[in-house]
C-alpha cells in the first residue's frame, strides 16, 4: 500500500497544473484594451505638450526681437524673465515632485526594473508645466524626456484604476513611455523600436 500511495503520489506530483484559459483570454483582451487607451492619452499629453512648446517658442522669438531694440534694458528684462521661467520650474519640482528632475527615462527604466517605486501621478502636470517653462525659456533640453515620463505616468495611472496586476501594468508603463516618444518625434516604430531596445529589453 505504501508503494502504491507514493507511486500515486508521485503521478499527481506530475501533473501539469490546471489553468482557466477563460480568465487569461479575457485579461489578455483587457490589457489590449487598455493599451489602446494608453496609447490614446499617452500621445494626446504628448500632442498638447508639443503644440504649447512650440507656442512658448514663438514667444520667446516675439520677446527677444522686440528686445533688440531696447538695447541693454531688453538684454536684462529677458534674462529676468529666463531666470524666474527656471525658478518657477525647479520650485514645482522640488515642492510637489522631486521624481520629475531630469530628463524622466531614467526613472521609468528604474521602475519597470523594480528598482523604484512609481511616482506619484502628480507628476503630470508638474512635468508639464515645469518642462514647459524650463524649455520655453530657452534652456538646452528635450521634448522626448518629459513625454515618456508623463506618457508612463498616464499608463500606471490607468492601470491602477482598472486594478489590473504589476505584470499588466509594467507592460502598460513600457508602452505608455513609447507612445510619449513617438508623439515627440512623430515615429511611431521609432518608440516601439525604443520600448524593445531601452525599456523591456525583450522582445
Amino acid at each position: 500500500m505504501n508503494v502504491l500511495g507514493a507511486a500515486g503520489d508521485w503521478m499527481m506530483s506530475r501533473q501539469k497544473p490546471v489553468v482557466d484559459e477563460t480568465a487569461t483570454d479575457e485579461s489578455s483582451l483587457i490589457l489590449a484594451l487598455l493599451s489602446v487607451i494608453v496609447g490614446g492619452a499617452s500621445g494626446l499629453i504628448g500632442a498638447a505638450f508639443r503644440l504649447a512648446l512650440a507656442q512658448a517658442d514663438h514667444v520667446r522669438d516675439v520677446l527677444i526681437a522686440w528686445a533688440h531694440g531696447r538695447r541693454f534694458a531688453g538684454l536684462l528684462l529677458i534674462m529676468a524673465m529666463s531666470a524666474t521661467a527656471t525658478a518657477i520650474a525647479a520650485w514645482l519640482v522640488r515642492r510637489y515632485s522631486p521624481q520629475a528632475s531630469g530628463s524622466g527615462i531614467p526613472h521609468v527604466e528604474a521602475v519597470l526594473n523594480g528598482e523604484l517605486p512609481q511616482a506619484p501621478f502628480l507628476l503630470i502636470p508638474v512635468k508639464f508645466i515645469g518642462g514647459l517653462l524650463a524649455i520655453g525659456c530657452g534652456l538646452a533640453l528635450g521634448r522626448e524626456g518629459p513625454s515618456v515620463q508623463m506618457g508612463a505616468s498616464v499608463a500606471h495611472l490607468l492601470g491602477k484604476v482598472f486594478r489590473r496586476p504589476w505584470p499588466d501594468c509594467r507592460a502598460l508603463l513600457a508602452a505608455g513611455a513609447g507612445a510619449g516618444l513617438a508623439t515627440a518625434f512623430n515615429a511611431p516604430i521609432a518608440g516601439a523600436i525604443f520600448v524593445l531596445e531601452e525599456l523591456v529589453r525583450r522582445f
